[in-house]
């Protein structure tokens, strides 16, 4: 990883302070010499989350060398199509290809919901992204901070994401409350969306909010499903991630056993059960998301803004 300090300058920007990690990547707010600021993105020379001995420290504020409780990073999963999925490590070049094409994702977003790209260049051989920086919190800090969260957020970012995949993108990949920030106007912005990986057994993202390692839309609203469920009963609906056939071949095993399993994994605790107060209609929603195939994000979006339009 390049070794970036407090006051440094990195091309034409000088880094003014450290503003979060992810499982392969660190953010810094940096300024230029008209004393705009920017957030610059830089590798790790490797990534995966909780298999890395870096992230064994756990500090109350953001600091580059470990992890705060404000940051679930995400990690790279090996696909074994018999024995299911594992973590893995990437190394830089592998780091390098994401942020590359993560650019690539965020040029086609064009700041619509997601910050705008202005630059990306070479530092010591490795790319560095040049972004707007959002001055707001992550929907994680504005959870702990027990501020009050609404569900029009989560709805915004839906609609962004819901507007992008009409545009080019395929999925987010990597959606959950460390990828959702607020403004103090409350504007929201997606962050961080994770392209296509380069090999077919390989994806990027939270198991705890991507507990079927999906890349693709459905996948991401069940991810805002599973945010849901946060919300409502403070706690995520499964104990075990992911789900024990994600990333096996359907053939792998009996229509029967994966239909068993599945039905097993599935038995999360019902949200009324823990919060009474749990509106039916977000219930629904969750249990749509999580149990029917063809229930995907522009139904989320829809049935969200309905309920949301009546209370």
């Amino acid at each position: 990883m390049l070794q970036i300090q407090t006051g440094q300058k990195i091309g034409r920007y000088q880094v003014e302070s450290f503003l979060g990690r992810g499982a392969f990547a660190q953010v810094f707010l940096a300024t230029d010499s008209k004393g705009r600021r920017f957030a610059l993105k830089v590798g790790d020379d490797s990534g995966g989350g909780k298999y890395l001995p870096r992230f064994g420290e756990v500090t109350v504020t953001r600091d580059p060398r470990a992890v705060s409780p404000d940051e679930t990073p995400a990690e790279a999963m090996f696909l074994d199509p018999i024995e299911g999925a594992r973590a893995e490590i990437l190394d830089a070049t592998e780091v390098d290809e994401l942020l590359l094409k993560e650019a690539d994702l965020l040029r086609a977003a064009n700041g619509h919901g997601v910050p705008q790209l202005h630059e990306v260049f070479t530092q010591n051989e490795r790319p560095v992204l040049v972004m707007d920086f959002i001055d707001g919190s992550t929907l994680r800090e504005r959870i702990r901070s027990m501020e009050g969260v609404k569900l029009g957020w989560l709805l915004q970012a839906a609609q962004i994401l819901e507007f992008q995949c009409a545009h080019g993108w395929n999925c987010h990949g990597d959606i959950k409350p460390e990828n959702i920030i607020i403004t103090d106007e409350e504007e929201v912005f997606l962050l961080d969306p994770v392209p296509e990986s380069c090999r077919e057994d390989r994806i990027v993202t939270t198991p705890w909010y991507n507990p079927f390692l999906r890349w693709d839309e459905k996948g991401d609203a069940q991810s805002f499903a599973i945010i849901l469920y946060e919300l409502m009963v403070g706690a995520l609906p499964f104990d075990q991630v992911p789900w024990s056939l994600a990333g096996t071949c359907l053939n792998a095993h009996s229509l029967e056993e994966r239909e068993m399993s599945m039905s097993l994994y599935l038995a999360y605790p019902p949200m009324r059960e823990i919060n009474a107060l749990t509106p039916r209609h977000v219930e629904y929603m969750f249990h749509r998301c999580l149990c029917d195939a063809d229930y995907g994000l522009s139904q989320l979006c829809a049935d969200l803004n309905a309920f949301l339009l009546k209370n």
